[in-house]
């Protein structure tokens, strides 16, 4: 790290840090020196180790050579009897592996040659389609997601991601998608070829190889019976030997030979029929290809992987080692020996070129496929849609029988449709049903159709590729049970999709070792001239892999994960880059031009103050880099800002003012940590050490909190005057900050609320309004109620009052008539006692 022009004591004395000695967990001394001198230290503190350049065939010609120039002819005359009698038990070994493969061509029904049903004359040979519709279906599935058009190939950096390991995966991303789509311009066809032909076959090849004569690498689809494998291999790839058969014409065998891949011998034309395999006779019908003589001079080839013990060759020291040799058959010669490992290798590792694609793995070295999975199925289907197609042929053909004896001389048997033919019959006879009468067949059965139905249904339940079991699933069912019913409706085509993508990975690491030998002295052409790639970038092989994912085998359900990644965006979005969330839903959309869409951000570079300045202003980003003077880029920066007009200015502040916030947080975090790497680690020797990967990490957690004491004394002396300047920023930026927008949705969302809001409002005051009459009705009501209950008490008081008068009234005079009679009763005894005398 250079050195900071910022005034602080350097010098100054750190108790804990000058002079101290590291140990270890162990209790060891260790010495901290500097790096070694091979591995050259950036000054962001990573490394470059320059590695031995790799040395490709052109270096030692002598080691890619082909033997049989040089060889002992005995040796090769030896070699070639020995193997052609191996590959005839080879090939007698797999015969019925051969004729398996033949009946599952023929079972698609297009060589005309399906086995089964009946054979009268006008019998039906229509095949069920259940063969062929697996094999379309699955090869169209297949390349769909190993081959898309923009490439197969993807990066895929292991361990820490560097600016170098990523632009060197993606050149060499670019150049192989290149090469698979247009340099090798047979790849795609030959693959397709393959895949169509997988389910058939069980296992398919792919071979890759240099051609020196077009300068490029080309490929070739290697059929399962042009391949043989020993009785005892449990492996293609751990096989004993592996020949490849090859049947090509006397001008391509002169070619070969011009070109120095064969070695030069007296050719004899060769007149004799090839010799096909059952499988080849079977596609040659579906073709619609005849043999009808060897006009261009074909011969058998073979080219076996193998091991052998050389005691002659130098660079094997006479020890069990891998090779290619080719015998031409016709003239039973070695026409080819070359070793078959990279030069240097002590391990003498064999190099594959040939790439096994499997469809189901089972026990032993090939795997099986539809003519061993559902050929029994494929039979019955073609036999019971046969029986039935022939029943009604026969319920509708002109089939009788004739009295024997039945005189009918001179008549027509056969009647065309709408003609009219008279039958004469003999004497006595008036009936023509008397004479002849049609065959009592039985009518197409419904059993028999239901027996179709019930085959196919299980035919299709082995093998089935397709997605039935989502189509009545709704846009609101849940993502995970939509992935698991895509899962469960593909289960099968999942783990053949596992294992086209490892066998993919296998075709990419061969062309990548092709590239590491040919690059120079390929063709590239004007599009890929421009791009600076080299053969060391084909070093490592792990950065570059299939584009296709083993854990995602159709569009269904990576639109599924699509969309479970932007719910969960949408839901929790400060957890998720949502410029690549959108990347990514339309790319699975297939959205053409994406970038101008969306465009690319312009990659930071280092600049000066000045042009950090003019970069802001402008909406680019700056970025604080390590070397930098933090603290003459950060008065820059405020100079600029105090300046009414440039940073103050209406017309830049609002694009200045938040980037250069951001850009001044960052030049204040450089210079905090470089000041405490030049009070504590560098004078420790601490410096050169990877915290992450270092055993002293806790030296150096004590080591940076010593220093960060005096850091913070650095803080107040060299920040405090730029704070002020800072405050002002940050409160200027509060002005420009943009208030949170909302979508149409949250829009609608927010006025219907509020119409709502409103609406109750409305309906509260109605309610209010009819309360208050309500209680103004009630208190008349009330009031009249008093009233009138006032004048029942005033009228009861007086009625009351009347009766009491009335009462007194009745009371007088009844006291007053008895009054009276008492007077008149006091009269009359007082008249009676003057009448007695007293």
């Amino acid at each position: 790290m250079a050195e900071m022009p910022i005034p602080q004591d350097y010098g100054r004395n750190i108790d804990g840090i000058g002079g101290i000695t590291i140990n270890t967990d162990g209790g060891a001394d260790i010495e901290l020196t500097e790096a070694p001198p091979e591995v050259e230290e950036l000054e962001d503190g990573s490394a470059v180790v320059t590695m031995e350049d790799y040395k490709g065939p052109e270096e030692d010609p002598d080691f890619y050579e082909n033997m049989a120039e040089s060889y002992d002819l005995q040796e090769l005359s030896s070699l070639a009897i020995r193997y052609l009698d191996l590959i005839d038990k080879d090939k007698d070994a797999r015969s019925e592996r051969d004729k398996q493969y033949e009946e599952g061509i023929k079972r698609t029904g297009m060589g005309n040659d399906a086995p089964g049903g009946a054979t009268f004359m006008g019998a039906s040979k229509v095949v069920h389609p259940a063969m062929t519709e697996a094999c379309i279906d699955f090869a169209a599935r297949a390349i769909k997601e190993i081959f898309p058009p923009d490439g197969p190939v993807r990066t895929n950096i292991i361990g820490e991601v560097t600016e170098d390991k990523t632009e060197v995966a993606e050149r060499k991303r670019d150049y192989l998608n290149w090469q698979l789509t247009e340099q090798i311009e047979e790849f795609r066809d030959e693959q397709e070829q393959m895949l169509t032909q997988l389910p058939l076959g069980g296992s398919q090849f792919l071979k890759l190889y240099w051609d020196d004569q077009k300068k490029r690498p080309a490929s070739e689809f290697l059929p399962i019976d042009n391949v043989y494998l020993p009785f005892s291999a449990v492996s293609f790839y751990t096989a004993q030997r592996v020949t490849e058969v090859q049947d090509i014409s006397e001008w391509e065998f002169k070619n070969r030979i011009r070109r120095g891949l064969y070695k030069n011998i007296g050719i004899i034309r060769s007149a004799l029929e090839p010799e096909e395999s059952h499988a080849e006779k079977a596609n040659q019908k579906v073709e619609g290809k005849k043999y009808q003589d060897n006009e261009d001079g074909l011969r058998r080839v073979f080219h076996i992987y193998t091991w052998l013990e050389l005691e002659d060759d130098k660079y094997s020291k006479g020890e069990m080692a891998p090779y290619i040799l080719m015998i031409d058959k016709n003239d039973m010669e070695v026409i080819g020996l070359y070793r078959n490992w990279e030069e240097g290798d002590e391990t003498l590792t064999k190099l594959d070129w040939i790439i096994e694609f499997k469809f189901i793995p089972w026990r032993g070295a090939y795997a099986i496929g539809l003519a061993q999975l559902i050929g029994g199925l494929s039979a019955a289907l073609t036999g019971a849609l046969r029986a039935l197609l022939d029943s009604a042929h026969i319920n509708n053909a002109a089939t009788m029988l004739k009295l024997k004896g039945g005189k009918m001389s001179g008549q027509s048997q056969q009647v065309e449709v709408t003609q009219v033919v008279e039958v004469e019959a003999g004497p006595g006879v008036n009936d023509i049903r008397s004479i002849a009468m049609p065959m009592p067949f039985n009518p197409p059965s419904a059993v028999l159709f239901q027996l179709l139905g019930w085959l196919s249904t299980a035919a299709k339940g082995v093998i089935t590729t397709s997605e039935e079991k989502i189509a009545d699933i709704t846009n609101n069912a849940p993502v995970g049970t939509t992935q698991a019913l895509i899962e469960q409706g593909a289960a099968v085509f999942s783990a053949i999709h596992a294992r086209l993508h490892a066998s993919q990975a296998r075709v990419l690491m061969v062309l990548q070792r092709i590239n590491r030998w040919y690059l120079d002295e390929q063709q590239k052409g004007d599009v890929i001239a421009d791009l600076p790639i080299h053969r060391k970038d084909f070093e490592r092989n792990g950065d570059v892999i299939p584009v296709s994912d083993p854990h995602i085998f159709s569009e269904t359900q990576r639109m599924a994960q699509t969309q479970a990644v932007l719910s969960l965006a949408d839901k929790y979005p400060q957890l998720f880059d949502q410029r690549a969330v959108i990347g990514r839903a339309l790319k699975q959309l297939k959205v053409p031009n994406i970038n101008e869409l969306m465009p690319q951000y312009r990659k930071p570079i280092e600049l000066n103050a000045a042009d950090e300045n003019a970069a802001m202003v402008m909406g680019h980003p700056a970025v604080a880099y390590p070397r930098q003077d933090h603290i003459a880029h950060i008065r820059s920066h405020l100079e600029f800002f105090q300046n009414p007009m440039l940073g103050s200015n209406p017309i830049m502040a609002p694009m200045f003012v938040p980037a250069a916030l951001e850009h001044l947080k960052q030049h204040i975090m450089l210079w905090y940590t470089q000041a405490v790497r030049m009070y504590a680690l560098k004078p420790a020797g601490l410096d050169k050490e990877r915290y992450e990967d270092s055993k002293l990490a806790a030296e150096i957690d004590r080591v940076v909190a010593v220093a960060s004491q005096h850091v913070t004394m650095d803080t107040k002396e060299v920040l405090a005057p730029f704070m002020q300047v800072i405050q002002q920023m940050a409160q200027m930026a509060q002005q420009f900050k943009p208030q949170p927008q909302m979508d149409g949705e949250a829009q609608a969302v927010l006025q219907a609320s509020m119409a709502e809001t409103q609406r109750r409002a409305q309906r509260d005051q109605a309610d209010i309004q009819l309360k208050q009459a309500q209680m103004q009705q009630d208190m008349v009501e009330q009031d009249k109620k008093q009233q009138f209950e006032a004048a029942q008490n005033t009228e009861k008081l007086l009625t009351e009052e009347r009766l009491k008068t009335l009462d007194l009234t009745v009371d007088a005079a009844r006291l007053k008539k008895e009054q009276g009679e008492s007077a008149i009763a006091l009269q009359n005894e007082l008249q009676r006692n003057l009448n007695k005398g007293v």
